[in-house]
């Protein structure tokens, strides 16, 4: 909504800087997986299988307009292929079509895939996150197979309207870190499949929403996507 939002929707006129950002609370990786038939067992076999199939292969997404959407593009960007966006409405949906063969590779959210790649049932090859995830500890990074630049998590934060007194973000900022340090709150968060983020806060937290909304509006650009009015 920060930093997508306002590339894709023409009537989004609002910008990160027009809030006072508070932190960065949570967040969650998407696991790069696939239906067990393409017989991609790793990454380096999944490049191979993308490269020569003819046309060349669809991916899917939870939504579109959606960071599994855009990580789609910059694969197939990166391996200089033109795969085809096929996109869902939910995670359900997706996993769905992905375990029934139709749309067999895409972007899912950990917390989805996880228990599907756990029995079985769809191949990992990389996750999303700046570190490997503790529900698919074996699973490779992106920038550890040489996708840097797919790094990336969906995140949920907390943000106040822009007059807010520095001394009230400042109180919530505390309260916040206060809060996310706690066993209680990681263990829940844990159950949820969401990582708590520590020291997120304030300028950093505008900064890094700011070099997101950079990075997205290329993708968006490229991709030529337009959200719903």
């Amino acid at each position: 909504m920060m930093t997508i939002t306002p590339n894709a929707n023409p009537i989004a006129r609002y910008r990160a800087g027009d809030f006072s950002q508070i932190c960065q609370g949570v967040q969650a990786g998407l696991v790069l997986a696939s239906h067990p038939r393409i017989g991609a067992k790793n990454y380096s076999e999944l490049i191979n299988w993308i490269r020569t199939q003819t046309p060349p292969p669809i991916y899917s997404s939870y939504s579109a307009g959606s960071p599994a959407h855009f990580l789609g593009y910059q694969l197939g960007e990166a391996l200089k292929v033109e795969m085809t966006h096929v996109p869902y409405r939910s995670s359900t949906q997706q996993v769905t079509d992905m375990l029934g063969g139709v749309a067999p590779l895409g972007f899912v959210l950990i917390s989805t895939a996880s228990p599907h790649i756990k029995a079985g049932k769809l191949v990992p090859y990389a996750v999303t996150g700046d570190q490997r995830s503790t529900q698919l500890p074996n699973v490779p990074t992106v920038a550890e197979v040489g996708l840097s630049q797919l790094t990336t998590t969906v995140w949920f934060g907390l943000a106040a309207p822009k007059d807010t007194p520095p001394a009230i973000v400042q109180r919530l900022i505390h309260a916040h870190e206060q809060l996310t340090a706690t066993p209680e709150f990681k263990a829940r968060m844990a159950a949820a499949g969401l990582e708590p983020s520590q020291g997120n806060c304030g300028d950093k937290f505008l900064e890094k929403m700011n070099q997101e909304t950079e990075r997205w509006g290329r993708i968006v650009k490229a991709t030529g996507f337009v959200a719903d009015k």
